[in-house]
């Protein structure tokens, strides 16, 4: 065990060495790495995320005695083999083949960053090979109409730790009935509440930079005043959602309280449950309802049709597969004589 926080210690003050290096532009790795990733000014989701990924693979250049500003594809390559088969911390499992690709993604970012500001000569991630995957295929689990129901039901007693019942009501009403992502959820402040239309309004910041104005449903309401008249009146005065304690709601008390959640409704396999799946729920019950695409791209602020329609789980039901009429048609009847065919 020493042994092993020994090697993370000297790998830790490598690093730091690492981000030190100055560049023959003047600029140290980490300016740089500041200055590309203050590039990312419409999405603090994107930067947090890109952030990470360069982490992960500056350490994996510092643990190999590799400098970052002078690998090649070769190197490169070999970063993205090991991450094909290196085990994801959090799940034990390999990584999905779209998180290599965005990890990927973030690397060869950075570097042609790098060579717009003059400090290398040319991107050594641009020709890594890429994982393939159908992009027309989301593994995000979703929950039918009737799980959903349970579960907005199951919320309005959760004895959350970390969050009161009608903050955790509240959020789960937000997530199902509006389908708003995690970061707008945690990002929404108090000022966002408002009228028009005579209709209770959330004003929603999405990706991009994308401003949505989004009818709070008249059921919905009631939640809503329950929860801002027990809302704690010390700690943060601005976020529309907080914990017991005052402070900002967080994306892992979010995550958190939707595996629970789906875990009291008894959803199955409830772990895989998660509040992206929330999103992919509102744009499968709302098809089913008679939403039109057009009505349900605008709502979930998708740039395309195409990616609201990744998320419809009515297209993609097990249960609308013709295997089920084919199996039906060709079942042997119980008195005739090919019954009980192996």
């Amino acid at each position: 065990m020493w042994e092993a926080a020994g090697r993370d210690e000297l790998v830790h003050r490598e690093q730091t060495q690492v981000l030190a290096t100055t560049a023959r532009t003047g600029h140290t790795v980490s300016g740089l790495i500041s200055a590309w990733l203050g590039s990312f000014t419409a999405s603090a989701d994107t930067r947090g995320a890109y952030a990470r990924d360069l982490r992960e693979y500056l350490t994996w250049c510092t643990r190999r005695g590799l400098d970052p500003l002078t690998m090649r594809l070769p190197e490169v390559q070999m970063y993205a083999t090991e991450l094909a088969v290196s085990p994801n911390p959090r799940t034990g499992r390999p990584y999905a083949a779209s998180t290599s690709a965005r990890k990927l993604a973030a690397v060869s970012s950075w570097y042609t960053f790098l060579v717009r500001a003059d400090a290398i000569d040319s991107n050594p991630a641009r020709d890594v090979s890429r994982p393939r995957y159908d992009r027309r295929h989301s593994p995000t689990a979703s929950v039918t109409e009737g799980q959903a129901s349970t579960m907005l039901a199951a919320s309005r007693h959760s004895e959350h730790r970390t969050l009161g019942p009608e903050c955790a009501a509240l959020v789960m009403v937000l997530l199902i009935d509006l389908g708003v992502r995690v970061s707008e959820l945690c990002q929404a402040n108090l000022a966002d509440l408002g009228q028009q239309s005579g209709m209770r309004i959330l004003t929603v910041r999405m990706k991009g930079g994308t401003v949505r104005l989004r009818p709070i449903p008249a059921q919905d309401c009631v939640l809503l005043d329950e929860y801002l008249a027990c809302r704690p009146g010390d700690g943060d005065s601005e976020a529309l959602l907080v914990t017991r304690q005052g402070r900002r709601i967080n994306r892992h008390q979010v995550y958190r309280l939707v595996q629970r959640t789906a875990h009291a409704a008894g959803v199955p396999m409830p772990a895989r449950i998660t509040p992206h799946s929330m999103r992919h729920a509102f744009n499968t019950i709302a098809r089913q309802r008679g939403a039109s695409l057009e009505d349900r791209r605008d709502a979930l602020g998708h740039s395309s049709a195409a990616i609201t329609q990744l998320y419809d789980h009515v297209a993609l039901s097990v249960t609308r597969d013709p295997a089920h009429l084919v199996a039906a048609a060709t079942a042997a009847d119980e008195n005739s004589p090919a019954a009980g065919r192996g």
